[in-house]
């Protein structure tokens, strides 16, 4: 009995101790790959937030200069309109000061028209570069997807962390969701969606999805997943604002 303890004891104890030196060896990995991912979710959601002041500055810049031009050419019109009433009103008529008043006119008339057509094409001008993805034509009216968009993302857990609109363009980014979801994707996830929509012909509306999709291992390690699963979840969003539009449109066309 002596020698069995005498030799048992420190087989027991090495083992423990392998055993412990793996552990901490698996969690070293497990937290670096951790950190890893914390770092590439910090630098593309400074890459956003960039994209969205750099949006904001330009768009609030054309306005501000739209808007001080044509508060410009809207007095010089009034004026321009008190001198001529002046003149049709005075007793000594003054043919041609008359005439090149009204040439004045035509011409501020025709620049107020011009920036309003700038001002028209500064709000279409809302562009995205489209890598990857996947894009549909839907036989929706754009107003209609516009709306049922938020909708849809809300009714599967994702919030909208920003968004840029004009009358014919728009383009969604929401938040990175790492939770159990009602319908669009199996549970030990992390996704992120970018979205647009915009006018197509005959009234239809392209929509273009991509996901940045990741999956969570059960010990918590993130892995990218593959392309198939990838393509599988941009297209399931598709579907589910496909059926949201479908859905309303019925019952749009029961009330008549």
């Amino acid at each position: 009995m002596l020698i069995f303890i005498l030799t048992g004891c420190p087989q027991n104890n090495s083992g423990l101790e392998e055993e412990n030196i793996q552990l901490k060896k698996q969690t070293t990995k497990l937290e670096s790959v951790i950190h890893s991912l914390q770092e590439g979710n910090k630098v593309m959601q400074q890459q956003i937030d960039l994209l969205n002041q750099e949006a904001r500055k330009t768009e609030l810049s054309y306005v501000e200069q739209l808007q001080d031009a044509e508060a410009t050419h809207q007095q010089q019109l009034r004026d321009a309109q008190a001198q001529m009433t002046e003149l049709v009103n005075s007793p000594k008529k003054e043919g041609a000061r008359i005439k090149i008043l009204e040439q004045e006119h035509r011409k501020l008339e025709g620049e107020n028209k011009w920036l309003r057509s700038q001002r028209d094409q500064m709000r279409k001008t809302l562009t995205l570069l489209q890598i990857g993805g996947q894009s549909q034509e839907l036989p929706f009216s754009f107003s209609s997807a516009s709306e049922i968009i938020e909708g849809a993302l809300t009714k599967n857990g994702y919030s909208i962390l920003s968004s840029m609109q004009t009358d014919q363009k728009a383009v969604y980014i929401t938040d990175r969701k790492t939770s159990l979801p009602p319908s669009l994707e199996l549970s030990g996830f992390r996704n992120q969606y970018l979205l647009s929509i915009e006018k197509g012909p005959s009234d239809h509306t392209m929509i273009w999805v991509r996901a940045e999709f990741e999956k969570l291992s059960k010990t918590g390690q993130m892995f990218s997943a593959p392309q198939s699963e990838i393509t599988d979840i941009e297209l399931r969003l598709i579907q589910e604002i496909h059926q949201a539009l479908s859905t309303g449109a019925a019952a749009h066309a029961r009330n008549f």
